[in-house]
């Protein structure tokens, strides 16, 4: 009798000592009550029509699943830029998202800042000084079961995108560079075969096309996003990239005129994914209050689940100025004003 009541009463303390031993080696005192939309983990899915609201399992993910998020995407000093992008705009982002080069180790450090603060690590994957095809191939399998292993052992979720805007011509991985939809589809499939052989469970897939499908101008070739489709059994979220700046002739972009096609196209092959804006922002300018009302009056017309700013420099414009897309400069204080209002309404909150 005793030994069953001692089993009885053994069993949870045993598991709240197991939980208390993952949170100190992923270097954490108490485990964030965040509340995150997510999917299960793309392995174990085909396309559903209907998206579940379970939370992975692992001691940082709490909730059920809002209709809406929103976050932040930076490029240093993630702590210190989260804590300004808060104060600025009145919100706490759930997601956070950073840059890695392919053959780094997995940013644990980064990832842990933004898990410490009660939100998820967005980590974008770049296929920088690497074969795309010789990913597909496994030269760098060694490299990539490391960083597997130290996914799993952090513990905690995360988003992970491999190569983003792959269907742009700017990056050495993109559709003008000689990589075709299929080598890098396969490349993509390898990764992810690779985390399930490992025991991967942590990761939710995110596939972040970027906008752009046609030329704007010679020499610069885009292609519809939906050639380089990795297939719903390897993808969880789908993510587009694009922000609201001026056209060559100087006039405001809108919503439409950007993200438009891509939609429909994604829609089209993955009508059931959740679909945000992975990386977006409105040009500092005369249009700037439009266009951010513009911004959010198209995530509820195309029902898409949150947007993450891109908090940090952009691209030169034509002049070669550094586009500044943050909202806490002085001079973007309406637009911060304004930003905060639509994402309370985007939220659920209230004006």
């Amino acid at each position: 009798m005793w030994a069953k009541i001692a089993a009885a009463f053994g069993t949870p303390i045993l598991a709240a000592l197991l939980v208390v031993g993952i949170l100190v080696a992923t270097h954490h005192k108490v485990p964030p009550a965040t509340i995150f939309p997510s999917v299960s983990p793309a392995a174990h899915l085909a396309e559903s029509p209907t998206r579940t609201n379970s939370i992975p399992p692992g001691p940082c993910m709490t909730g059920e699943v809002p209709d809406h998020f929103a976050g932040l995407a930076v490029k240093q000093r993630i702590e210190a830029n989260t804590r300004t992008f808060r104060e600025v705009t009145g919100h706490k982002p759930q997601i956070v998202e950073f840059y890695n080069p392919f053959l780094s180790p997995f940013s644990e450090r980064q990832a842990s800042e933004v898990v410490k603060e009660g939100e998820i690590p967005l980590v974008q994957l770049n296929y920088f000084h690497v074969s795309v095809r010789k990913i597909a191939e496994g030269v760098y399998d060694h490299h990539l079961i490391r960083y597997a292993r130290a996914v799993k052992s952090f513990a905690c979720v995360i988003v992970l995108s491999l190569g983003h805007e792959m269907n742009g011509w700017w990056y050495p991985w993109g559709s003008q560079t000689g990589i075709t939809p299929a080598e890098f589809i396969a490349a993509w499939r390898h990764i992810h075969d690779l985390f399930a052989r490992e025991g991967v469970s942590n990761v939710i897939w995110s596939w972040d096309p970027t906008h752009q499908y046609k030329s704007p101008a010679p020499g610069k070739v885009a292609t519809p996003a939906s050639e380089w489709y990795p297939g719903p059994r390897y993808v969880d979220w789908i993510g587009l990239d694009g922000y609201l700046n001026y056209d060559i002739n100087s006039h405001p972009q809108n919503f439409k005129e950007i993200f438009g096609y891509e939609l429909n196209d994604i829609r089209r092959i993955a009508p059931h994914k959740l679909l945000y804006l992975a990386e977006t922002a409105v040009s500092p300018g005369p249009a700037a209050l439009k266009q951010i009302n513009n911004l959010f009056a198209g995530l509820s017309q195309y029902h898409l689940a949150g947007l993450v700013w891109f908090d940090a420099l952009g691209r030169a414009d034509q002049t070669g100025k550094l586009k500044d897309f943050r909202l806490q400069q002085k001079e973007r204080g309406n637009a911060a004003a304004l930003y905060n209002k639509m994402l309370s309404q985007f939220l659920g909150r209230g004006a």
